[in-house]
């Protein structure tokens, strides 16, 4: 995960593996063009740039949340049915929406907690494989048929690892590190025991109220977080509804940058950020995945010191993850 004093690395995140019959809406290549960057609002040693969309992005109605799809009690996650596998699991959408699960969402249960490898769609009325990293080394014992949503999000370190190197074994060493600095000492170094101390929790609760604000302007469809005089992270969705529904598990793995960052140092211009932003529109482009019906695909974007994560769907910038 590199990191320079205003810009950083970019790689687009995406999906994966069907072949679903999907309307292409066309492409939007000049969605990044569009984005523009407020002033941030700071708390502690962070400071959150809203990005904006003039009108707030096209809406999705056929598309949910891991969230929203959890409460209705038809999207579920378990282990492989035959044969349980670290790196693989089995995810049932029996709802009659599509469903985005970003990279770096955690879940808690089954034999071990996992996040999701990359962000993807999860179509409505089946049953998929879906690539998961184990963030809890020394558990393989079942405590639950289903795994449970959890309302956190991965660090940006474990995120970034999880994304961009795709091995398990460098996961585990992000994850102990986390729970190392934060002094998460637990006999499986599960990377839960991070985020439910008692004191990373009352943390939360302090940037909820003091960034409250940032998600209810209707034309923000992201953020850029900074730390440290340089980017940690950064955020961007198709649209301002997904960005607001997502923000409460984003501002978890926001908190826990933070309380693993030093200072606050530098906070630069809005100006500064949308010309990170900009490097979108040359950066190199790799395609890591195109499913045969234009549904989804995922790419990795990067330009000089950026690195970022992009995930289409029907054609149509859906997410980005900054690291």
């Amino acid at each position: 995960m590199k990191h320079t004093a205003f810009i950083i690395p970019v790689v687009v995140g995406a999906l994966f593996f069907l072949t679903f019959s999907a309307p292409t809406l066309g492409e939007d290549e000049d969605f990044y063009a569009r984005l523009s960057v407020g002033e941030p609002a700071v708390h502690g040693n962070l400071a959150v740039y809203p990005v904006y969309l003039p009108g707030g992005g096209e809406k999705m109605g056929d598309v949910l949340t891991m969230a929203e799809a959890a409460e209705t009690g038809k999207f579920k996650i378990a282990e492989v049915e035959e044969g349980a596998e670290v790196n693989t699991l089995e995810v049932h959408n029996d709802t009659d929406k599509y469903v985005v699960v970003l990279a770096g969402q955690m879940i808690r249960g089954a034999k071990q907690d996992r996040i999701i490898s990359y962000d993807t769609v999860i179509p409505p009325g089946g049953k998929f494989d879906v690539d998961a990293f184990c963030v809890e080394a020394g558990r393989w014992t079942e405590v639950s048929k289903h795994f449970s949503y959890a309302k956190e999000m991965a660090p940006s370190s474990v995120r970034g690892t999880a994304q961009g190197k795709q091995d398990q074994g460098e996961v585990w060493a992000e994850v102990s590190k986390v729970n190392a600095a934060r002094g998460a000492v637990t006999e499986t170094d599960a990377l839960t025991a991070s985020y439910d101390s008692e004191e990373f929790q009352a943390e939360v609760k302090e940037y909820e109220k003091a960034l409250k604000a940032v998600a209810k302007d209707g034309d923000v469809v992201g953020v850029i977080v900074v730390a440290e005089g340089e980017v940690k992270a950064g955020d961007v969705f198709a649209n301002h509804d997904l960005f607001a529904a997502i923000w409460p598990q984003l501002l978890t793995s926001y908190a826990m940058d933070a309380a693993l960052a030093g200072e606050l140092g530098e906070v630069p211009e809005p100006a500064a950020m949308e010309a990170y932003i900009a490097q979108l529109e040359e950066a190199e482009r790799e395609m890591t995945f195109e499913d045969d019906e234009g549904l989804q695909n995922r790419s990795t974007l990067s330009a000089g010191e950026m690195d970022a994560y992009e995930l289409e769907y029907k054609g149509k910038k859906l997410h980005l993850n900054m690291q």
